[in-house]
């Protein structure tokens, strides 16, 4: 997968959860999401291993993961974007049972193979990976018998859009971006084996703006947005406040113009 840092297009999210002051932004709602969490935790409770949060920014999902879990479970944040990484390490050091690896899923096997792996999640980002069948066989031959393996990405709801608004959307939110339906990624996961306990498509909860204002005041979002966006941190890889501004305006008028078209997949299965 290419690095965020070469391609400015992949900032997409480091963008959005800059100017809305948020750490941990996804198309789902913040219920939604503490559901998915709460699903990985009642499914491994009283186990003893390692649980894997593919693709965990800066770590808050991680960290909020790391609060419901059983003792004996030890949850390690995975990313391939560094600086990402060193936030998550320097926010959550003291967190007994969590831990942060730069790299890919497959490096951290390589380095760590003896590990008993009891669950795999990824929220919103398995559609920047360039081969979603992989992702999901690799997982599957990675976890326990048993093991729980949840994806939660953005998805469209048909495939039938013409391929000029997806090569829009792929512009928009990053170059290597590949999304799919659910009911697509449910036919990949069956064939990468799991028996699948759940599949839905949700509608896009960010830009449901009365689900967004329910999850964060109005106010605090227009107050980070007026102090944010003058200042570029550096995991952007960014300096120009000008193209922060120009971003973040055709983002937001193209995903509320055609909000109808996108959904928040989550998508359940179990090794057998």
């Amino acid at each position: 997968m290419e690095n965020s840092s070469t391609c400015e297009l992949v900032n997409t999210y480091e963008i959005l959860e800059h100017i809305m002051g948020i750490d941990g932004l996804h198309p789902h709602s913040l219920k939604t999401v503490n559901n998915i969490l709460n699903l990985i935790a009642k499914h491994t409770e009283n186990q003893k291993g390692v649980i894997l949060d593919i693709g965990c920014g800066s770590g808050k999902g991680t960290y909020n993961l790391s609060k419901k879990i059983s003792k004996g479970i030890d949850i390690i944040g995975i990313d391939i974007n560094k600086i990402a990484i060193q936030k998550a390490k320097s926010y959550y050091e003291d967190i007994p049972n969590l831990s942060f690896y730069h790299g890919t899923m497959e490096d951290f096997r390589l380095q760590y193979p003896t590990l008993k792996i009891i669950g795999i999640f990824s929220i919103s980002v398995s559609m920047f990976l360039p081969d979603i069948e992989f992702f999901y066989k690799n997982s599957e031959k990675i976890l326990s018998p048993g093991g729980i393996f949840i994806d939660a990405p953005f998805v469209f709801k048909h495939l039938s859009f013409s391929e000029k608004f997806k090569l829009k959307t792929y512009a928009i939110c990053g170059c290597n971006m590949k999304m799919y339906t659910t009911k697509y990624l449910k036919q990949k996961l069956c064939k990468s084996n799991f028996k699948i306990v759940k599949s839905e498509s949700k509608e896009f909860e960010l830009m449901n703006l009365k689900i967004l204002f329910k999850d964060y005041a109005p106010s605090y979002l227009f107050s980070n947005f007026t102090k944010n966006i003058l200042n570029s941190p550096e995991v952007l890889q960014v300096k120009s406040s000008s193209y922060l501004f120009r971003r973040t305006i055709q983002m937001f008028t193209h995903f509320i113009l055609n909000r109808n078209k996108y959904g928040a997949g989550i998508l359940v299965g179990i090794k057998k």
